[in-house]
């Protein structure tokens, strides 16, 4: 019989995509729902107060929000053998869910019409369908003697809250269908409009009335039902026009009891907080509250990953029934599945990575003892005479069973001819450290640098040997997803395509390859980075500040003389920059591609608090670079606008010389570009690696 490919277990990645049964089997926390550390009791559902759920694309947000709904809510009581009414009363809270990308907004202008007549239109579209949301679920709360009792009531009650035409029905499905027919006739109006000229909608009620109305209506009816809030949830609020979120913010001022709202939206997706109460505005703490998702990931690492563990593990428990990890399975830790890259100096991989080649052969040997004898060529400089001293150098310096160490030891001297030392000098110290450092593995000087540079030299020495950069183990996708859910997913999707292509049985036996892993990673980061694409001219900024940020990244990565470890952040003033490339940035932090750092961070030559941001490790594998942080690049007023202003290509290209003639021997321009650039205010030159 042949054999067949074996589904995906993290193919669907965004919530839109599940069903009920899917968000509820698949919903994980970190802590009990009535635990303040509990993911759930972040959105305080049951709170009174309105509630902004924001963070980037893939940060969970739609999950939370469906998961806080009625529909969520029933399957959850009737696990529990409650009532709807019962378990409303215990929750607190009935959760109205709607997408406003469900309500098609964009239909709500033009066609020859005036904005305020739109307005006017989208505000009672919006009343009917949150109203028809809320009366369904009444509905299902009412059930029995109860529904009898006080649905007659509770009818007349609504019908009070129309200015005029009010329904003449006695029970909630008809009610219902009533609501549902006068939206269809405003949605034929609304369709039309464009063939028409005609815009002659009957508007029956007014603002807010049957969304603050219908909850109210429905607990005053009997003393038995009361006790809960209506959480109304308006999902996606970034498909919605600036006037049509002053319309939403206006009903987050104005709310009344016993309802509340909760919106979700990306984080770029908060258009104004303006409303139509003679211009005032909602100030956050005061008329609403704000939940940052990836941003309260990103605060909390440990939280993070214990929850990307039991997302995993979840995941596989639904959807891979012939995977078990945990204790209670295999006996096999969820990160034992993954192949870890390797980062031991002294693992025989690294003698592999340079073919068993003797030291004089290796590629880094080869590139230092080039450049001393093509520096020697033109004179000769500070401990290096004649090719003797040259090939002194070289022997000092070998560490013909440790190419990791040896590599370390050319990066070295690199730095010191960079900085104007004695070689011959610098080559003997070494000797010294290396040798101490192999016979004891001690933790000085010499293995803070290994450490520091590590993943710059390991990057260099997979490019010599023309080898993929490696990226794997759950610790590292963990911290590649930037605390987005999403993008962890699809690494995972990605590296589990790859690893059945090639043969592998992932989460079944033996660990998931490096190859894999790394291919997947390489495919997440394409994903992430040509969904941008479709942002239009925004979106191209965008691209082309992150091509070029990242390029300069890379000059330093694979430099002689990095003039930073593991460079994948920097730091500028809001007073750097023109206004053009100030949005750029902000325009790249708003859709994730940079990750703002907390804290900021002081200048060198002054007091003031500039901003401190990182390239979205998502991104990483598109360009080799690392996904661990260490240093951080101070951007000057001409680096700033290369990077961040399109139209400045040509002072790109100059930067980006400076940036390499700087870090890569001979290191003639690292001085004499000082003056070129004369108004950074910083210091491009690196001292000695082994100062304090």
């Amino acid at each position: 019989m042949a054999n067949v490919t074996p589904s995906n277990p993290f193919s669907l990645t965004k919530a839109n995509d599940l069903s009920d049964d899917q968000i509820q089997e698949l919903w994980v926390d970190i802590a009990p729902p009535d635990s303040p550390d509990s993911l759930f009791s972040a959105g305080r559902f049951a709170s009174p107060m309105p509630t902004f759920i924001l963070g980037s694309k893939g940060s969970g947000k739609t999950h939370l929000m469906r998961y806080a709904s009625f529909a969520l809510q029933k399957k959850r009581f009737e696990r529990d053998q409650l009532s709807p009414l019962a378990g409303a009363r215990g929750d607190g809270y009935v959760g109205i869910y709607t997408l406003c990308s469900g309500l098609e907004t964009g239909r709500f202008q033009g066609k020859g019409q005036s904005e305020e007549a739109w307005l006017e239109v989208f505000s009672y579209y919006l009343e009917l369908s949150l109203g028809i949301a809320a009366l369904a679920v009444i509905a299902d709360l009412l059930d029995g003697d109860a529904q009898d009792n006080v649905e007659p009531m509770f009818c007349v009650a609504v019908a009070r809250l129309f200015d005029s035409d009010p329904p003449a029905v006695t029970n909630i499905g008809a009610l219902i269908d009533e609501l549902e027919r006068r939206r269809r006739e405003l949605d034929y109006q609304v369709n039309n409009a464009a063939f028409t000229g005609e815009l002659v909608p009957h508007v029956t009620a007014s603002r807010g009335k049957l969304i603050f109305g219908i909850p109210q209506a429905f607990q005053s009816s009997s003393g038995d039902l009361g006790g809960f809030l209506f959480a109304y949830q308006l999902d996606e609020l970034e498909n919605l026009t600036e006037a049509q979120q002053k319309h939403v913010n206006t009903l987050v001022r104005d709310r009344r009891g016993p309802s509340t709202l909760k919106i979700g939206a990306r984080q770029f997706g908060i258009k104004t907080h303006a409303t139509m109460s003679a211009g005032e505005e909602n100030i956050r703490d005061s008329e609403f509250e704000e939940l940052r998702l990836d941003l309260r990931f990103r605060r909390n690492e440990k939280t993070y990953r214990d929850l990307v563990a039991l997302l995993v593990d979840r995941r596989l428990q639904n959807f891979w029934p012939q995977s078990t990890t945990g204790i209670a399975g295999r006996h096999r830790r969820l990160a034992d599945w993954f192949e870890e890259p390797k980062r031991d100096p002294f693992d025989l991989f690294f003698m592999k990575l340079v073919k068993g080649a003797p030291s004089h052969n290796r590629p880094h040997m080869v590139h230092l003892r080039d450049q001393l004898t093509n520096r020697l060529s033109r004179g000769g400089f500070d401990g290096v005479r004649n090719g003797d001293d040259v090939q002194a150098i070289m022997n000092a310096i070998a560490v013909p069973d440790f190419p990791l160490l040896e590599k370390l030891n050319t990066f070295l001297m690199f730095n010191a001819w960079a900085n104007g030392l004695n070689l011959a000098e610098m080559a003997t110290s070494v000797r010294s450290d290396s040798e101490a450092f192999v016979s004891n593995k001690s933790s000085g000087r010499y293995r803070q640098k290994l450490d520091h540079y590590k993943s710059d030299l390991i990057a260099q020495m997979f490019r010599d040997a023309a080898f993929r950069n490696n990226y794997g183990g759950l610790d590292e996708f963990t911290r590649m997803s930037e605390g987005q859910p999403r993008a962890l997913i699809t690494l995972l999707k990605q590296t589990f395509d790859w690893a059945t292509f090639q043969g592998e049985r992932p989460f079944e036996a033996g660990s998931i390859s490096l190859d894999a892993e790394s291919k997947g990673a390489l495919a997440a980061a394409d994903w992430f980075y040509n969904n941008m694409r479709k942002a239009g001219g925004e979106g191209q900024a965008i691209l082309i500040a992150i091509d070029r940020l990242a390029e300069l990244f890379r000059i330093n990565r694979f430099a002689d003389n990095p003039i930073e470890c593991s460079l994948i952040g920097f730091s500028v003033s809001a007073r750097v920059g023109s206004d053009i490339s100030q949005r750029n940035l902000r325009l790249a932090l708003d859709h994730s591609f940079l990750v703002e750092i907390l804290g900021g961070q002081s200048e060198r030559n002054s007091e003031q608090v500039t901003g401190k941001f990182q390239l979205n490790r998502m991104l990483v594998p598109k360009w080799g670079l690392a996904t661990g942080r260490r240093g951080i690049k101070p951007l000057n007023e001409t680096e700033m606008n290369a990077i961040f202003d399109p139209e400045m290509g040509e002072t790109f290209e100059k930067v980006k010389a400076d940036w390499w003639s700087r870090m890569n021997a001979p290191f003639d321009r690292a001085r004499r570009s000082a003056k070129d650039y004369a108004n950074s205010g910083d210091s491009h030159n690196q001292d000695d690696l082994f100062s304090d």
